[in-house]
């Protein structure tokens, strides 16, 4: 894992790649975890239906004893497409489960 420390974030942020399910009126997204702070993430993904300001359940398993699965609501702060199917966001926590 790597920390990432940029001079204008209050939180540093850990690298990682894991799968993550994020799940909105039913429907579950598979994408990865790229990056991971106190207060969100960015996550990837490659099936269209997520926006900018939904607010949809994250859950992030890490298949390591040592760290809790993460379950979070969580807020999509910012939805990006880049090479057509593929997208990317920046994710916001509201509440830790």
């Amino acid at each position: 894992m790597y920390f990432a420390q940029n001079e204008q974030r209050s939180f540093h942020r850990m690298e990682i790649n894991l799968p993550i399910e994020i799940i909105k009126d039913g429907i579950t997204y598979h994408g990865i975890c790229s990056d991971l702070s106190s207060t969100g993430m960015r996550i990837s993904f490659n099936k269209p239906g997520l926006s900018t300001g939904d607010e949809v359940n994250i859950h992030l398993n890490t298949d390591d004893e040592r760290f809790l699965p993460l379950n979070a609501t969580a807020k999509l702060i910012r939805v990006s497409e880049y090479g057509g199917e593929n997208f990317s966001a920046a994710v916001e926590f509201l509440a830790l489960k």
